[in-house]
């Protein structure tokens, strides 16, 4: 276990909270349901849930067959942005894809403040990133194009829609991909506006929410305004969003989230964020500023713990993630505790 896993945040920044380390480690997974709570997952498992997944599927394959129309006799990525008759096909996505959150059981999603136009606001800069669920946060926002891996482009049925929304695709074996994808987001920027918004999760992979992890400097590179977002999901005590390599897996949360009545998402955007000249020229400084602009709007403590951190923690801890020894935990035992304590001792 590295020392900061095993002494506390090296900053003192999570301390500071008045919590303990292991109440808000961010790779820690946690479920503490009343007997009320899981009569009614148990209900909702053999009524409510089987009729959601059928309408979550339909409605993904029919986002992927208006989103294959609207890039139809089109390149991987394009030279110019998607119009005409094309535009309306990728908002036949967007409404599908809003449809996906709905049918899940996300029955209330709600967007404050105000949008940036492209022309002001190139990238979208959303923060935390805890969830499989956050792109269709996304699409509470027009579903923008987002920096992904090529292999996302590849995924059936879901690649047509990464296509649609005009995502800039970079190949995971290429050293020099952050050049490349920054090179693209400055030439969509430089159109003043022509382009639409592309939005990234500068965290990079999930967490359970209760820290902000530290920021990569891929978005930060090209130096060009972006708009903080927020998401908050509305259900903290009972988490049933949260997908963290050290709990339980993709098929497990979704199946929480089936069972679960009503799940609310809160997506605020915040002001745009200029950058000096100074963060224009350094990265790190333009990414810890807006991040600790974001911590402030969430009012969540940061940590420095990172990827590496996560991966020594899943390979001490060798979570089991099935959907089986998560329900048996919550029916039998009556919660979950995924890693347990003695990983943070």
């Amino acid at each position: 276990m590295t020392k900061e896993l095993a002494n506390g945040e090296k900053n003192g920044n999570i301390s500071k909270s008045g919590q303990s380390w292991y109440d808000t480690h961010p790779f820690r997974y946690s479920l503490y349901p009343t007997v009320n709570d899981r009569l009614v997952w148990l209900i909702m498992a053999f009524t409510v849930a089987p009729i959601r997944l059928v309408f979550v599927f339909t409605f993904i394959i029919l986002a992927s067959i208006v989103a294959n129309i609207s890039v139809m006799g089109l390149p991987l990525e394009p030279a110019q942005p998607l119009s005409g008759w094309r535009l309306v096909f990728r908002d036949l996505t967007v409404f599908f894809s809003r449809c996906i959150a709905f049918s899940a059981g996300i029955m209330s999603q709600t967007v404050k403040g105000r949008q940036a136009s492209s022309k002001e606001a190139p990238l979208l800069i959303m923060a935390p990133h805890t969830s499989s669920i956050d792109p269709l946060a996304g699409a509470m926002v027009g579903l923008p194009g987002a920096v992904s891996m090529m292999d996302n482009a590849k995924i059936p049925l879901l690649g047509a829609i990464f296509r649609a929304n005009q995502s800039i695709f970079v190949e995971r074996g290429d050293p020099d991909s952050r050049n490349k994808a920054a090179a693209k987001i400055k030439m969509r920027a430089e159109a003043k506006g022509a382009w639409p918004q592309l939005i990234v999760l500068p965290e990079g992979f999930c967490s359970n929410g209760k820290s902000l992890l530290p920021f990569k400097t891929g978005a930060f590179l090209p130096g060009v305004s972006v708009q903080p977002i927020t998401v908050k999901y509305n259900n903290r005590r009972l988490d049933v969003t949260s997908w963290v390599d050290t709990g339980p897996g993709l098929i497990s949360m979704w199946s929480l989230l089936l069972c679960t009545p009503i799940t609310r998402i809160e997506v605020m955007l915040h002001p745009v964020y200029h950058p000096s000249d100074e963060e224009k020229e350094n990265p790190e400084l333009f990414a810890k500023n807006v991040r600790d602009l974001m911590s402030s709007y969430l009012k969540l403590p940061k940590t420095e713990v990172d990827q590496n951190d996560l991966r020594e923690l899943v390979k001490r801890s060798r979570p089991n993630r099935g959907a089986v020894h998560m329900w048996k935990n919550l029916l039998v035992n009556g919660y979950i505790e995924m890693p347990s304590r003695e990983y943070f001792s």
